[in-house]
């Protein structure tokens, strides 16, 4: 697992810090062929999280891309911060799909896949879907389901459990509790 400066304690925790990413590899080394890629069609993940200190404006954010990003001739791009990064934003200089499993705060909640059209024959993708289309859960004056007190079903200043499935038909789900 590579990461900035974060270990993982007591064998299945890690505590990221703001304005952080972590990445998972294959060993301690950062490299364009190191990144661990996993398929998760029919599987899940399932996390605790602690969102209580991620108020208005704050985007606590657990996702996964597809790098290492290729430029235009499928060359391994490092991209801005000379660590390979991509997105569907286009962030770190390169484009690459995006699964934006978690993008929330104590007070809304957003999951969603980020399109790519096709990429060339090299593996460069040249436009994605930035907004994605999404599961969104969020409060209003009417809703019950998601807030920071006791009165929501999912009480976001306490920790709760997320589990989001992916599915064999290509279709996702997520379970807060």
């Amino acid at each position: 697992m590579q990461n900035s400066g974060e270990t993982p304690k007591g064998g299945d925790t890690l505590n990221v810090k703001h304005s952080q990413r972590v990445y998972l590899a294959n060993n301690a080394s950062l490299g364009e062929d190191n990144f661990y890629g996993v398929n998760l069609l029919g599987g899940s993940i399932s996390y605790d999280v602690d969102l209580s200190a991620s108020g208005c404006s704050c985007n606590a954010a657990f996702y996964l891309i597809s790098m290492p990003g290729r430029d235009i001739d499928g060359i391994p791009s490092t991209g801005n911060d000379a660590d390979y990064y991509c997105d569907a934003n286009n962030v770190g200089g390169q484009w690459c799909p995006e699964f934006d499993i978690m993008e929330a705060n104590t007070f809304a909640w957003h999951s969603t896949p980020h399109k790519c059209d096709p990429p060339n024959s090299n593996g460069h993708y040249f436009n994605c879907d930035r907004s994605g289309s999404c599961f969104q859960k969020t409060i209003d004056k009417n809703a019950t389901a998601y807030g920071p007190n006791s009165t929501y079903t999912i009480d976001t200043s306490k920790q709760f459990s997320v589990q989001i499935s992916f599915k064999l038909d290509a279709h996702f789900e997520v379970e807060l509790t």
